[in-house]
This record gives structure tokens, C-alpha cells and sequence, in this order.
């Protein structure tokens, strides 16, 4: 028979995790993952959103300098040139009255869209698509009122 000595009590060494510090690393990873996958697959469209950004950005210009300066402004877009493998942004200007005038002095031929502002708050109004990969952007303006509008569309 064995004999039990009192005294003091015998500590045995533990290793490994409770319960509780997994589901605290469990959480926290969790946490991580679902901040970290929607930035993953809206990297492609944040090129667009910029792109949005800045052409209504140009609009809204356009718009209040109209109104500031009382006399017609005109926002024009250009067509990008593309490089092969390689997405460039197209480019666009506000200016005045109905021709864009390039750094030079010379009237541009190659407008492709041109959105005329009114001192009365107007506009001509139109709508501006804009693509890039397999996404695609709607630029609206109301021609009465001149508000600008965006959204993001996705195929």
C-alpha cells in the first residue's frame, strides 16, 4: 500500500492553450481576414473610383466657375491612348466656350465628349461612361439643374 505524504502539494507542469486563448486568437484572426479580403478584390475597381472621383471633380469645376464667372464653360474628355498591357487613364480639362484649347494655343480636334455649363446653373447634360478591366462608371448630368451623378457598375 502506497503511503501518501501531507505536505506540500505537487505541481505538475502544463503545457498547450485553454480554451478561452483560442477562441480569443481564433477571434482576432477572423477579425484580420475580414478586413483584409474585401481591400483584395476592390483593388481592380479602385483605379475606376479614382478615375470617377476626378472627372466629376473636373465637372463640378466646370460647373461653379460657370456660375461664379457668369459666362460658359465647357468640361471636355479626351479618349485614352492605350498601351499595350497597360491601362492609362484618359485625361480631361475644363476651358472656355465651345472649343478646348491644348497648351499650345491650338484648338483640340480630338475632343471626345464636351459637357457645356451655363451661368444660369444649367448645362448641356449627358451621360459618361467610363471602363476599366470589367467595371464600369456612369457619370449623369441633369441638364436643367446641372447636378452631377455617379455611379460604379459592375458586369
Amino acid at each position: 500500500m502506497p503511503i501518501l505524504s501531507v505536505g506540500k502539494p505537487i505541481k505538475i507542469p502544463q503545457s498547450g492553450f485553454s480554451l478561452l486563448e483560442l477562441l480569443i486568437v481564433m477571434a482576432i484572426i477572423g477579425m484580420a481576414v475580414a478586413m483584409v479580403i474585401p481591400r483584395i478584390g476592390s483593388s481592380e475597381v479602385t483605379v475606376l473610383k479614382a478615375q470617377v472621383r476626378e472627372a466629376v471633380a473636373v465637372l463640378n469645376y466646370a460647373r461653379r466657375s460657370a456660375i461664379v464667372e457668369s459666362k460658359q464653360k465647357v468640361a471636355s474628355f479626351y479618349q485614352s491612348q492605350k498601351k499595350e498591357g497597360e491601362a492609362t487613364p484618359g485625361r480631361w480639362e475644363t476651358g472656355d466656350g465651345d472649343a478646348s484649347l491644348q497648351p499650345d494655343g491650338e484648338v483640340s480636334e480630338e475632343a471626345v465628349y464636351q459637357i457645356s455649363f451655363y451661368p444660369e446653373g444649367g448645362s448641356s447634360g449627358g451621360e459618361i461612361i467610363l471602363t476599366h478591366l470589367d467595371y464600369k462608371a456612369k457619370i449623369s448630368v441633369n441638364p436643367i439643374t446641372g447636378k452631377i451623378e455617379s455611379e460604379i457598375l459592375y458586369e
